[in-house]
């Protein structure tokens, strides 16, 4: 009988706790798991499937290339430019080897040669090589979809890696770059791997995405200008005006952005003294168009002499939706600060040699921004670089780096020292009007949303054209084929005004100092009272257009409450106004002990928080038409949670680290909790009811839960993949009360849930 209690009891202690996982029906893929690119150790394989061709393409190109026509009187100089013929994408395979794992993954891609000059081509042991543009159909490296394999010499070789590690050690925006062995059609060669410019880039950095702006090169290496290079003409254009997508808001901000840069450069083209090879800035055009820390970037530039990425047509920026002004991003600067002896970069003896050079070629900016540079090298933990650098596979040791922070920083103290001749800009009615010329040849063209107006040169004659919503983003990247009519005219879009003097960002937003601390920035759709006593702030919407944003330092206990508009204009309210989804927007603010309301909103969000961190004592949200919560690219901790009848996702958290320790939210249109954009989110003590589905992970995010009733809901739980650039997701759960549902689980070919039950 003992015997028989015994067994029972540890039959009952075993089955205590009830485990259940699930995972999808097929076979499991680690290649869509989260597994990191050693560059060190790991290698990528490209197979061109029309692999003849493509000789066949490389050769000719060579041949071209070696043309008596190209040789210059400099021996190590070609007047060589790649055609656009030899860039066509052919499909292929790209294979990644992770050593260490012992995994190859295998993705459909397409590769095409990339690069203008003949430093992008070489010819070695008798085979071929060239720098090549590679766009992964499916899955991604290091979230990485879009990326280059260089031949090391098209960008400086370690000068290249040594700059992009440091400057993303500093926090500017530089593609993620590094060294990697890369076997084409199975030749093996050293490349130098970096990202393109878009999407990835900006939410590695915690931004969200805007336009990203860059030289028009048409009229300067393409030769567009009767086949000769006429920089006059040298403006800017948006790259990644894919993203778009016929969006309005978007569309607006980037013809703001496009219209203030090629203001810009027009400015640039009538100062004196100028020249290609630097873009001169008028201050005057508008107030705070760059970030904070610009002259501080342009300072390390000219240190580093990676000033080849300083002209009119290497020139990019972002710019950033929310604050309206653009940052620099590094790209192409051919640095040289590696090749300091060679070039005389540092020394006393080269003292007079150096500072010619700076003062012949350095920004007023980069003069200006010195001094935070010099402070900002010398603070520099130098055991953090020299692991990124090594990391990105640039052998490096504390001397060498040692000895470069010096050299740095000297050229930053010359810098600092010398008097540069102040820039003149001329002011004229039209910049074009001198080129009159070229009347007809040349057309201007401007633009408010999809009604264009195309003028001649001098404005005397212009004529009005709308065109498909569709086409505007083509015309943003200085791209005419939409244009039937075009025949071989040169098309110039300017931006949304002909005249230069107007001011191009409306003063939607006036700024009003809350304390010290912070401070809130609103359109006329809104009104506030501040209660200093007891720390209250009340913002009220007039209607759907008001929006309200909270930026500055911090927040310290105080109770902020958002009434939306009493106004039933749900038919005509805008998700997204002025590129702000949020009613109320809170922006690199640190919380304290806060307290956040929000009632009868009609944004996408009611509550947007964008870089954010800190400790929130309790978020209450009611009647949203669309989500109810965003956080983004913030690091959070919150009491207490309460959001009922949002019309689509209650809580949506992407690229952070969230902790809620309470939740209650009933009525959420989509998911009660989404989680996405690799993040992790530990949840405790959750109540979802009456939504479509309770909780979700997707996008190599982790959610774990604590402690959950969840109830009335088609899915329980959900875990996928919805993008490329990001793989599986995991959801693990404590003692989950899942009740009156559809599907209880519901989780893709790669994705985990994990259930234990108390």
């Amino acid at each position: 009988m003992l015997v028989r209690v015994l067994l029972f009891l540890i039959f009952i202690s075993t089955n205590s706790i009830a485990s259940e996982f699930y995972d999808g029906k097929e076979k499991k893929s680690f290649c869509n798991k989260d597994i990191v690119f050693n560059s060190k150790t790991d290698s990528i394989e490209v197979e061109i499937l029309n692999h003849r061709k493509w000789i066949e393409g490389l050769l000719k190109l060579i041949i071209e290339f070696n043309q008596p026509t190209t040789k210059t009187s400099d021996k190590g100089h070609f007047d060589f430019i790649i055609n656009d013929a030899y860039k066509k994408y052919y499909k292929s395979k790209v294979k990644i080897n992770y050593n260490k794992s012992n995994i190859t993954c295998e993705f459909d891609a397409k590769v095409k040669i990339t690069g203008d000059g003949y430093w992008h081509l070489d010819w070695d042991v008798g085979k071929p090589f060239v720098s090549v543009q590679v766009k992964l159909v499916d899955g991604n490296i290091n979230n990485i979809v879009n990326f280059k394999l260089l031949l090391p010499k098209s960008r400086a070789s370690d000068n290249e890696i040594f700059i992009t590690s440091l400057l993303r050690y500093l926090n500017f925006l530089a593609p993620r770059t590094f060294y990697t062995n890369a076997k084409i059609n199975g030749v093996n060669k050293k490349y130098i791997f970096q990202e393109d410019l878009n999407k990835e880039l900006l939410e590695s950095n915690s931004l969200v995405e805007g336009p990203i702006i860059e030289g028009d090169e048409r009229f300067t290496i393409e030769k567009k200008f009767k086949g000769k290079n006429f920089y006059p003409f040298s403006i800017s254009r948006i790259s990644n005006h894919k993203y778009i997508k016929g969006d309005l808001p978007k569309m607006n901000k980037s013809l703001e952005a496009i219209t203030l840069m090629n203001k810009i450069y027009i400015q640039s083209h009538l100062s004196y003294p100028n020249s290609i090879e630097k873009l001169n800035i008028n201050p005057q055009i508008e107030n705070d168009l760059f970030s904070e820390d610009f002259n501080t970037y342009e300072s390390l530039i000219y240190a580093m002499d990676a000033d080849h990425g300083q002209s009119h047509d290497d020139r990019r920026f972002y710019y950033d939706p929310i604050n309206n002004y653009f940052l620099p991003i590094y790209y192409d600067g051919k640095p040289g600060i590696l090749n300091y002896k060679i070039n005389r970069l540092s020394g006393k003896k080269n003292l007079d040699y150096i500072t010619n050079v700076l003062k012949n070629s350095i920004s007023q900016e980069a003069v200006k921004g010195s001094g935070e540079a010099i402070q900002l090298i010398k603070n520099i933990e130098n055991e953090k670089v020299l692991k990124i650098i090594n990391q990105n596979g640039l052998k490096m040791t504390k001397k060498e780096f040692s000895n470069l922070k010096d050299i740095i920083i000297n050229r930053l103290e010359i810098i600092k020292d010398i008097k540069l001749k102040k820039i003149k800009f001329k002011i004229l009615d039209s910049y074009f009007e001198k080129f009159k010329n070229e009347k007809d040849l040349v057309n201007l063209v401007f633009a408010n949303k999809n009604q264009i107006e195309i003028c001649n040169i001098d404005l005397s004659d212009c004529k009005k054209k709308i065109i498909d919503y569709e086409n505007v983003r083509y015309l943003y990247a200085q791209s005419f084929n939409f244009l039937k009519d075009k025949d071989d005219k040169i098309f110039l879009f300017i931006g949304k005004n002909k005249s230069y003097h107007e001011k191009v960002r409306d003063k939607k937003f006036v700024k009003y100092k809350i304390n010290k601390n912070f401070n809130i920035k609103h359109n006329n759709k809104i009104k506030f009272n501040i209660d200093y006593k007891n720390k209250i702030l009340d913002i009220f919407q007039k209607d759907s257009y008001g929006r309200a944003i909270i930026f500055g330092d911090k927040v310290n206990g105080w109770n902020i409450n958002f009434f939306g508009s009493k106004i039933d204009d749900r038919m005509h309210a805008k998700r997204n106004y002025s590129n702000l989804t949020g009613c109320l927007t809170f922006v690199d603010i640190k919380f304290t002990n806060v307290n956040l309301f929000a009632e009868n909103t009609k944004c996408e969000d009611a509550i947007n928080l964008i870089r954010t961190d800190g400790y929130i004592d309790k978020i209450n949200i009611q009647n949203n038409i669309y989500d109810g919560l965003d956080m983004d690219f913030s690091n959070l901790s919150i009491d207490n949670v309460t959001i009922d009848n949002a019309k689509n996702d209650c809580v949506d958290l992407s690229f952070g680290k969230y902790k809620i320790q309470e939740s209650k939210l009933t009525k959420c249109g989509d998911k009660g909790v989404s989680v996405g954009e690799k993040s992790n989110a530990f949840l405790k003590n959750i109540t979802i009811s009456d939504s479509n589905i309770g909780i979700a992970s997707k996008d190599s995010s982790f959610v774990e839960v604590n402690n959950s009733n969840i109830h009335n809901t088609k899915i329980c739980l959900s875990a996928y993949r919805k993008k490329q650039e990001f793989n599986s997701a995991t959801i693990k759960i404590n003692n989950l009360h899942c009740h009156n549902f559809e599907k209880k689980i519901d989780v893709d070919t790669n994705s985990i849930v994990m259930i234990e039950n108390l």
